[in-house]
């Protein structure tokens, strides 16, 4: 029976850190379930989940994959799901939305909206920020939105949010997001997903 662990890894970005990685877990015997990679200010940062053998200890495996990785100085963590406490799936009826944000950048902006979306028990799937040299900024959130949330309350209160800030904030379902977008660019984070199928 294998052991499923979620790995996070940080570097600054040099040329052949995915594969050091990937080679650490090749050597582990590990079975790469699904992984997000980035660059963000010169730095390489890297969330995946693996699958190991169960004679596989987690303190092998973290050993193994900083000793391959010694040279790029990547730091390296952890966690069994097992002995976590995770959020329980969504209710039915949950929908997918986006949160987009522009304008001038200011303090607050991300405070203001998670604490918003909090409010509702909304869950933020993904983001993307990013502050411009001329002060300008821009934020995508993809949301899973519950049944019990007003999605036409919360497209209003957001819009004024926005305003009061000096922003531009809308609300929009996934089916108008993405018919309104190059299907290209929608993830602007970098992103890789190879989870797998299994066959039933």
């Amino acid at each position: 029976m294998a052991n499923r662990y979620i790995i996070t890894l940080m570097a600054a970005n040099r040329v052949g850190i995915l594969a050091a990685v990937t080679s650490a877990l090749d050597e582990l015997g590990g079975d790469l379930r699904e992984v997000s990679q980035t660059v963000m200010q010169k730095f390489f940062t890297i969330i995946l989940a693996a699958e190991f053998p169960e004679s596989r200890e987690p303190e092998v495996i973290v050993d193994h994959i900083r000793g391959v990785c010694r040279p790029y100085g990547v730091e390296v963590n952890l966690k069994d799901p097992s002995q976590e406490t995770l959020q329980n799936g969504y209710p039915s009826g949950t929908e997918k939305y986006f949160v987009t944000v522009t304008g001038t950048d200011r303090p607050g902006i991300l405070r203001s909206v998670s604490s918003r979306l909090a409010r509702e028990e909304i869950d933020i799937t993904d983001l993307y920020g990013h502050r411009n040299d001329d002060g300008s900024f821009v934020m995508i959130m993809e949301l899973s939105v519950p049944p019990s949330a007003d999605a036409v309350t919360l497209e209003r209160e957001l819009g004024e949010m926005g305003r009061s800030l000096g922003l531009t904030a809308t609300l929009q379902h996934e089916n108008i997001f993405v018919a309104t977008h190059d299907p290209r660019p929608v993830r602007l984070k970098p992103h890789v997903s190879i989870e797998r199928r299994v066959e039933r």
